[in-house]
C-alpha cells in the first residue's frame, strides 16, 4: 500500500486543493486481489487505490466512457499469420495501465483513507490523470496508448480499432491491445526490441518474453501452448474452475454437448429454483466459446432462456458441463498452414425455434487450415422459406463485424 501511494505521488496523480460546495466529491477505497498464473498458482498480491466511480455525475465528471475491446477473430487471424510466417511473438504487460490516461474533465476525489496530508486534512485531490474506478479511465487509457502508436507511424485497423499495423519496406508489425495485455508480432525481431525501448520511456512495461516452443504464455485468459505443428489455444484451467464452481467436477462425462433429440422451449418444465446459478453458469460458458467452437450451438441455445430458466434448461446445462469434463484437453488448433486462402462455410435450419419460428444460422471462416471465426445464433427475422434462411446465413458471413480488412 505504501509503495503504491508513493508511486501515485511520484507520478503527480493529483494535487491538493481546498474543498468547496461546487465540487462533486467522489470517494475512494482500497481493493485487494490475487493475480494468478495460467495454472491457478499465485503470481502476486495486489493492493490498489480505487475511486468510487458510482459517485460521478455524467456531463460533469465524465463524458464518453466507451473503450474498444479486441475481437477474438483478430487474435486468431494475427496468430495464424505470425505462426505461418515464423515471426517472433512477444507478450508484454503495461503495469497500472489505467493510470496512464489523461483526464479532460475536472474530477475531485477525497484524500485516501489513512493517508491524509497532516497540514491539509480538509483539502481534496484534484485528479490530473486517471485512476482505477473512474468511469472514463478505460477510454482515457486506450486513447493515450493509441495516440502514442499513431505518432510512431502505426495505423489502426478499419475492422478492429485495437489492432495497430506498421508496414515498411523492410518489415511488418502487428500490435494487439487488450486493456494492459499486449501482443506484438513482427517479421524482424530487432524491431520489437526497439519498440519496447521506446515504450518504456512513457509506460511502465513488463516484458513477459517470447512465445515459442519452450515457453507457456497466458493471454486473455487463454493458454497458448506451442507444439510441433503450431499452437493450441486452450482454456483448460477455466473449464476446471467452472466445474468446481458448479460442483460438477465429479460428474460422469458424456460425449455430446446436447442430445440430438433435445428441443428446448420457454414453456416446458418447472422454474429452476436457483435462477442465479443458471444464468451465471451460462454466462461463463459464453466466454468459453472463444476457443471451443464445438459448444457454440449449445451455448447459443441455452442463452435464449436465461430470463426464465427451467429445470429442463438446467439439465441441458449439466449435460454440457459433463461434455466439457470429457473434452477437457480440447482447444483451438492453429497450424503452420502453407495456404493463406480465406474460405467460409454456412448452414442453417428453418423455423427451428418452437417459440417464435425463427431459424438458427451458423458460419465458420478459415484462413488456410485455421479456423479464425465462427458463429451460431438465432436469426433476427422469420424466414419464409429454407432458401431465405440460407441467404440470411450467407449475409451474416460478409457482415462488417466479421471483416478482416
Amino acid at each position: 500500500m505504501n509503495l503504491e501511494f508513493d508511486a501515485l505521488l511520484k507520478n503527480q496523480r493529483w494535487k491538493l486543493v481546498p474543498s468547496s460546495l461546487s465540487q462533486n466529491l467522489i470517494g475512494c477505497k482500497r481493493v485487494f486481489r490475487i493475480k494468478r498464473h495460467a495454472d491457478g498458482s499465485i503470481e502476486r498480491f495486489k493492493a490498489r487505490l480505487v475511486a468510487k466511480g458510482f459517485h460521478q455525475q455524467p456531463g460533469i465528471d465524465y463524458g464518453e466512457t466507451y473503450s474498444p475491446v479486441i475481437k477474438p477473430t483478430t487474435v486468431c487471424a494475427i496468430l495464424s499469420i505470425a505462426i505461418f510466417a515464423g515471426w517472433s511473438i512477444r507478450q508484454i504487460d503495461i503495469q497500472n495501465a489505467f493510470l496512464h490516461g489523461q483526464l479532460s474533465e475536472d474530477v475531485f476525489m477525497a484524500q485516501p483513507p489513512g493517508y491524509q496530508h497532516p497540514s491539509y486534512p480538509t483539502h481534496v485531490c484534484k485528479l490530473n490523470k486517471a485512476i482505477y474506478g473512474l468511469k472514463q479511465a478505460p477510454r482515457a487509457r486506450f486513447s493515450r496508448l493509441s495516440s502514442w502508436l499513431l505518432q510512431l507511424g502505426f495505423h489502426g485497423s478499419l475492422s478492429d480499432t485495437t489492432l495497430f499495423i506498421y508496414k515498411s519496406k523492410s518489415f511488418t508489425m502487428f500490435i494487439l491491445i487488450y486493456v494492459d495485455d499486449i501482443i506484438i508480432t513482427c517479421s524482424n525481431l530487432t524491431e520489437i526490441d526497439e519498440l519496447l525501448i521506446l515504450l518504456q520511456y512513457d509506460f511502465a512495461v513488463k516484458d513477459l518474453g517470447k512465445l515459442n516452443y519452450f515457453l507457456l504464455n497466458y493471454f486473455l485468459g487463454v493458454e497458448v501452448i506451442p507444439n510441433d505443428h503450431g499452437a493450441v489455444l486452450s482454456q483448460q484451467q477455466y473449464i476446471l474452475d467452472i466445474l468446481k464452481r458448479t460442483k460438477m467436477i465429479e460428474a460422469k462425462p458424456v460425449s455430446s454437448p446436447m442430445s440430438s433429440t433435445t428441443s428446448l422451449t420457454t414453456h416446458e418444465g418447472e422454474s429452476f429454483s436457483d435462477s442465479t446459478l443458471s444464468r451465471s453458469t451460462v454466462g461463463v460458458l459464453q466466454y468459453l466459446s472463444l476457443t471451443r467452437p464445438d459448444i457454440a450451438f449449445t451455448v447459443n441455445k441455452l442463452s435464449q432462456f436465461m430470463h426464465k430458466p427451467t429445470v429442463i434448461h438446467w439439465q441441458s446445462v449439466k449435460q454440457l458441463l459433463r461434455y466439457l469434463k470429457q473434452t477437457l484437453q480440447f482447444g483451438l488448433h492453429i497450424y503452420r498452414s502453407s495456404c493463406n486462402t480465406l474460405q467460409a462455410f454456412s448452414d442453417t435450419d428453418w423455423a427451428g425455434n418452437r417459440d417464435d419460428r425463427r431459424s438458427t444460422g451458423s458460419f465458420c471462416i478459415f484462413l488456410g487450415n485455421n479456423l479464425i471465426s465462427w458463429s451460431c445464433r438465432k436469426q433476427a427475422t422469420v424466414a419464409h422459406s429454407s432458401t431465405e434462411a440460407k441467404y440470411k446465413a450467407l449475409a451474416n458471413i460478409v457482415h462488417p463485424s466479421n471483416s478482416l480488412v
